[in-house]
């Protein structure tokens, strides 16, 4: 591949809803750049991007892919990334490397809820936005219709800067409104002809829609427009630049991913209009000062991996953005998160699963290094003596939680081990011990989400594993004072066993847990017995004496007893105390404790009524809404954590996957009687 430098590259993230052709787009791009020689598609697992067997099997992306492909001596990086809500952090991630981002929509489906929320990360990067209308092929498809969608979505800054030829079946080519030609599929071959005289005044009315836009944001063509003076295709082209460098205007091309239609004048476009990462200024904190720093393409070399693949087999891939500076293969490089040197191998330029050796990459160029050693996701990389640590990107909380356990108990450690691994591929997942309860969680976005990473993990490392609801850390509590007393006597020859203990229990303050004291006199009970008497009450409490939950928020006094000089023991006293828990505790009126979450659900205005209604029938009770912005509610509630199991999923089906939430823990609360039965019920 072509030595490129810094002005010759193109950084392109593609995104969208799931299923509007993002992966298609590319593969046509790729096709016409001539990096392939057919026209990779999902629907048959011929795409060069989506190859991995769970995106075969899905027909769908899960993982980023990059692409990279020569055109007229330019070189462009496409990310392919996953349209699937549960793949969220796959898109963020991407969107930090790229200069631009190119949104895709379906013209069946207008604009959905992936391309609200894409659109919506890239605006919080001020990431320079185009949108590609695909498509257009179909039937009772509207171009002006979608236009009319995106602009009340996104405002007036979308333009179209291309017209469709055709509709439906008719369609075959685009006319461009900035160099008033049009580009036709004719027998495959596409050529370059005037637009045709029946389009004039839908032509005259969106290049003044553009010509309109592009002057607000330039004053020079603003005059001319003002004063009705005809503007060049040049100055024109410069202006609509300048506002798609500085988001300010979000050009509109459209074509047909599956008939190839398009892709020539989108890739023209791309190099032409598109920014390049020469003149992009990154800051980063500098690790020897604190401060903040800019670093420039012809600053001193920084990096950043925005993404890790693991494999069993080859190791670890990491992607790599360069920021500034050069980077060179066979190097050593001082990675400033971790603070330890790390050897670079060679370089490799990706299309798909397809690697090309590179000697050296130019500031802004992408490449792919495997067997990094001690490098991970979001790790910056640099030179020792000009360190920078580039923040890392904000990714979603993981809101839905399972169980996970291996199949066969002999893949436990293994399994252990491969989780470790899969979590340098996924920042979003988490994976930790629930000490109230003793289950390994797995916590990611979705059902999906998880089922994928199950997948990974027998495919890659051997495991399998099986997903199950968590369980609930109930407690048990008493609501009484009462009094019992415990009296452990044998006899089976030579020395027998003896201990008796009074008890006395009363609720104690909720969280305060445990409390043992003792208030024996006359040396009823001798000192060196009642550590044991203690530890026994301790152990009977924690093993649960209604339904195999630990007891809690209970006082438990040491009050009268007996012993004898031969029999008793440290053994005995302790089976005591235990018995005597027994006697008393259902005198007490103990009942089951359940822990509460606060729950932060984050939803459009919209749906903020439908939310609520469905917390109360969950037995949450809402503590608080607000409202940071005109469409945008939060809600926060207590809520049950049994109830809030599938929650995840139960709120995506309402918001229509535009719901997000926060948790954590709040308080315990006592189950309703009729719950509490059935735990105890469950439990006998």
């Amino acid at each position: 591949m072509t030595d490129y430098n810094s002005t010759q590259l193109r950084n392109v993230v593609v995104a969208g809803h799931s299923k509007c052709g993002k992966t298609s787009i590319i593969e046509a791009c790729l096709y016409k750049a001539g990096q392939t020689d057919r026209l990779g598609k999902t629907s048959d697992s011929t795409s060069v991007l989506d190859y991995t067997p769970e995106e075969i099997n899905r027909q769908m992306t899960i993982n980023t892919t990059l692409a990279a492909c020569e055109w007229q001596n330019y070189k462009i990086n496409f990310l392919d990334t996953p349209g699937y809500p549960d793949f969220t952090s796959e898109v963020i991630s991407s969107m930090n490397a790229a200069e631009a981002a190119l949104i895709v929509v379906s013209a069946a489906s207008g604009v959905e809820v992936e391309t609200d929320k894409v659109w919506h990360y890239a605006e919080k990067l001020s990431l320079p936005r185009a949108i590609f209308i695909n498509k257009l092929d179909r039937e009772h498809v509207d171009f002006n219709k979608t236009i009319d969608e995106l602009r009340a979505h996104f405002g007036k800054g979308v333009v179209p800067i291309q017209l469709p030829i055709g509709e439906a079946d008719s369609f075959h080519g685009v006319a461009d409104l900035i160099t008033m030609n049009t580009q036709v599929l004719i027998k495959n071959k596409t050529q370059i002809y005037d637009i045709p005289p029946y389009m004039n005044a839908a032509i005259k009315e969106a290049r003044h829609m553009l010509i309109e836009s592009i002057a607000e944001f330039n004053d020079e063509l603003m005059d001319k427009y003002l004063e009705d003076k005809e503007i060049t295709q040049t100055e024109a082209a410069a202006a609509l630049i300048e506002g798609i460098v500085n988001a300010k205007i979000f050009p509109v091309l459209c074509g047909s991913a599956e008939n190839c239609i398009g892709f020539r004048q989108l890739l023209n476009s791309i190099i032409e209009y598109f920014p390049t990462p020469y003149f992009r200024k990154s800051l980063g904190i500098n690790p020897l000062t604190d401060e903040m720093e800019e670093r420039q393409s012809e600053d001193a070399f920084s990096a950043f991996i925005f993404k890790t693949v693991v494999d069993q087999f080859i190791g670890k891939t990491s992607y790599i953005k360069t920021v500034s500076g050069t980077m060179r293969e066979n190097s050593m490089l001082y990675n400033s998160s971790a603070q330890k040197t790390e050897r670079i191998g060679s370089l490799y330029s990706a299309c798909g699963k397809k690697q090309t050796a590179v000697k050296r990459i130019a500031a802004g160029d992408i490449v792919i290094v495997n067997k990094l050693a001690l490098s991970k996701t979001n790790d910056t990389l640099c030179y020792e003596q000009t360190p920078i640590i580039y923040e890392c990107p904000e990714y979603p909380q993981p809101m839905y939680k399972l169980a996970i356990t291996a199949v066969n108990k002999a893949d436990e450690d293994k399994m252990s081990s491969g989780l470790s691994r899969l979590l340098e591929e996924d920042p979003v997942i988490e994976i930790y011990k629930d000490k109230s309860t003793g289950d390994l969680c797995i916590s990611g976005i979705g059902e999906t989400h998880l089922e994928i990473a199950l997948e990974k993990l027998q495919r890659k490392f051997g495991v399998q594993a099986a997903l199950s609801e968590p369980a609930i850390a109930y407690r048990e509590t008493i609501k009484k004072n009462a009094k019992a007393e415990g009296k452990y006597k044998k006899q089976s020859g030579g020395h027998g066993q003896y201990g008796d203990v009074w008890l006395e229990i009363a609720p104690n303050e909720r969280d305060n847990g445990v409390e043992f004291t003792e208030t024996i006199f006359g040396g009823a009970v001798p000192r060196q017995y009642i550590p044991a008497v203690e530890k026994g009450v301790i152990e009977t409490l924690q093993k649960g004496l209604i339904a195999g939950f630990p007891m809690t928020d209970i006082k438990v006094n040491l009050s009268d007893g007996s012993y004898h000089t031969v029999d008793s023991s440290e053994m005995a006293f302790k089976t005591a105390a235990g018995m005597a828990l027994k006697k008393a505790v259902p005198d007490a009126v103990p009942v089951v404790l359940e822990p509460y979450s606060l729950i932060k659900i984050t939803v459009p205005e919209y749906y903020m009524g439908t939310v609520i209604g469905s917390l109360n029938t969950h037995r949450g009770r809402i503590i608080n809404t607000l409202s940071p912005s005109h469409s945008t509610s939060i809600i926060e509630a207590q809520v049950p954590d049994a109830e809030l199991i599938k929650y995840a999923t139960e709120l995506r089906s309402q918001t229509q996957g535009r719901g997000s939430y926060t948790l954590e823990f709040s308080h315990y609360e006592e189950v309703p009687e009729k719950i509490s039965s059935k735990i105890i019920e469950n439990h006998n």
